[in-house]
């Protein structure tokens, strides 16, 4: 069995998917990575190759497509593997409803999910009419990760000043919490719990606290998981006394604080594959 694992650049450095592929290769999978960056990819054959040319991958020798990324030629690649009928986790479609953090708030709404309210603009100054009920308020870039380019607006006299780098104002209201965030980690059948400090208003330096997740909490993450049709993916939401509100859902999150993560997503990859058939 052979698996390639489309990885952007920067999630090298981090926990996942590698923790991943080490588990897979000490189960004697043959395990690839499939980096974008500084690569290019000939869609009429499948083949992603090196800059210099020294490395050349064929997406149809694989029997599964992995995917941690979200820069546009990975993406275009795993359309590629999905669209070939290679078996691909996530699916590109998927991604792409969470990637887009507009769509996302759309899907969440449409499909009455708990979630922060959410506005969207053409300019953000549109947004001060709304601030006398939901202040303060988070601007996000529609396309943001990992907390990139988060503004928190206290005073709607700020938006007409704001110098807000996209044709789109995406805005969530600031629901209060007590410094933690509630993250759902979801793998298949499988969600984890943890309260980890927010980058809004946590102490960076505080413990992640792995906690049982409730049933109420495990609905809300299936429910996310059906709505975007996502296998691996985060829940991130704040707790309020009426249960957990959803700020946001990411694909393939780091698994932080738990333990064996590694080798339960590693298993779930193996038995898709084996009870998919792996590529076609």
């Amino acid at each position: 069995m052979k698996i390639g694992f489309i990885v952007e650049s920067r999630y090298m450095r981090q926990e996942m998917p590698g923790a991943v592929m080490k588990a897979l290769s000490k189960s004697g999978i043959d395990v690839e990575t499939l980096c974008p960056t500084g690569s290019y990819f000939e869609p009429e054959t499948g083949v992603l190759i090196c800059e210099d040319g020294s490395r050349r991958n064929n997406l149809n020798d694989y029997d599964a497509i992995i995917s941690r990324n979200r820069s546009l030629l990975g993406l275009a690649m795993l359309y590629y593997a999905e669209t070939a009928g290679i078996m691909v986790i996530n699916t590109h479609s998927s991604i792409q409803k969470v990637r887009n953090k507009a769509k996302m708030g759309i899907a969440m709404a449409i499909e009455g999910i708990c979630s922060a309210p959410t506005f969207l603009a053409d300019h953000a100054s549109a947004l001060a009419g709304i601030m006398e009920k939901f202040s303060p308020l988070i601007l996000k870039a529609t396309y943001g990760d990992n907390s990139q380019g988060l503004r928190v607006i206290r005073n709607p006299l700020d938006l007409g000043d704001l110098h807000w780098g996209s044709d789109l104002a995406l805005a969530q209201h600031f629901i209060p919490n007590n410094g933690l965030d509630l993250k759902l980690y979801v793998c298949g059948k499988d969600v984890f719990a943890v309260r980890k400090p927010s980058p809004l208003n946590g102490a960076a330096n505080a413990a992640i606290e792995v906690i049982k997740p409730s049933n109420k909490m495990k609905e809300l993450a299936f429910k996310c998981g059906a709505v975007f049709g996502l296998d691996i993916y985060g829940v991130d939401t704040i707790e309020t006394g009426n249960g957990p509100v959803v700020i946001e859902v990411n694909d393939f999150p780091n698994f932080t604080g738990i333990d064996g993560a590694d080798k339960l997503i590693a298993d779930y990859i193996l038995k898709r594959v084996n009870n998919q058939g792996g590529k076609r």
